[in-house]
């Protein structure tokens, strides 16, 4: 069973400690690290040139996996990064899955009307397919950061791993540290609100 365990990495928090065996299937033998990239924007500003800037954190994490594994979770973490490309071919992935429908539906019209284009949804359900296959085959994921802490949420497949995880790292997994805020303290709802209102005020002037 999955087990989801917030983290800190503030810069008085000691360095993450990994139990000495696989994530996934447990030997302690023939052990190589295996490197997930997780990542978050900090802030988004209009330039000189009319543009916008943004600001980004990147952490890298290192943890021991067999030789079986390590490529099966490089990969399947690399499937299921929060990184803007990632996104975004998530995003299509989706959109391109609602047309399978139709497909199935009504194979022989709908291959008639869009020729090539047919093959649209079938990409999807491929891209869709890979992504259960990334969310079973991990067994450390780093799903995403706090938007309002130092603290990043990482997805342990098997909850004994997790439990040996947060044994050794007490400091950072600690709720005084990790605990996250309640709703009406995060900045992000409050950026969210006077967005909202932002816009409601604009279209009410252009509408008069």
């Amino acid at each position: 069973m999955s087990k989801i365990v917030r983290v800190a990495i503030q810069e008085d928090v000691p360095q993450l400690v990994w139990p000495a065996c696989c994530p996934k299937c447990g030997t302690t033998e023939k052990l190589v690290n295996t490197t997930s990239r997780i990542g978050r924007v900090k802030s988004i500003r209009p330039n000189l040139l009319g543009g916008m800037t943004m600001k980004s954190d990147v952490l890298y994490l290192s943890f021991p996996t067999c030789q079986k594994h390590a490529q099966q979770t490089h990969w399947a973490n690399t499937i299921l990064e929060k990184s803007p490309l990632m996104q975004l071919l998530q995003l299509l992935i989706y959109m391109a899955a609602l047309f399978a429908l139709p497909l199935i539906t009504r194979p022989k019209a709908f291959i008639a009307d869009l020729g090539w284009f047919a093959l649209i949804p079938v990409i999807g359900l491929l891209g869709v397919a890979c992504l259960v296959w990334a969310r079973r085959s991990s067994s450390v994921w780093p799903m995403h950061f706090d938007p309002d802490m130092d603290v990043i949420a990482i997805r342990f497949l098997d909850e004994d791993y997790a439990a040996k995880f947060r044994l050794a790292n007490r400091k950072a997994t600690s709720n005084s540290l990790t605990q996250a805020p309640p709703w009406y303290k995060r900045g992000l709802i409050w950026k969210l609100l006077v967005v909202g209102l932002f816009i409601a005020f604009m279209a009410k002037l252009m509408a008069h």
